[in-house]
């Protein structure tokens, strides 16, 4: 029963995470042609499909959503990108909440 079990529970975080990479593509398209609604919506339906099934989201995805308003960043639409003293530096342009992540030269 042990194993079995174990089983059903990769099966299902297998399918969580593929429902998140979906939703996460849905969001770049509506967030591509103008529907922001719709994108910070897929956005959020991802993140908190990540949180009930406990999923850690990869680097690249977690940082397409905003911690504070749990919009979507698209760079140029609803976010801007800036350099400074070796920080990407990320800020919503919904809420203002600035992101640093640092990079080497």
């Amino acid at each position: 029963m042990g194993r079995a079990r174990k089983k059903k529970k990769v099966l299902i975080k297998d399918i969580a995470y593929q429902r998140i990479q979906l939703l996460f593509s849905f969001a770049e398209n509506e967030a591509r042609q103008s529907n922001l609604e719709w994108s910070n919506r897929y956005a959020y339906l991802a993140r908190k499909i990540g949180m009930k099934y406990r999923i850690r989201l990869p680097p690249e995805l977690k940082r397409r959503i905003c911690k504070q308003c749990n919009s979507y960043l698209l760079p140029g639409k609803t976010s801007r990108v800036r350099l400074k003293n070796n920080n990407v530096t990320v800020t919503c342009l919904n809420c203002g909440n600035q992101k640093r992540y640092p990079y080497k030269n």
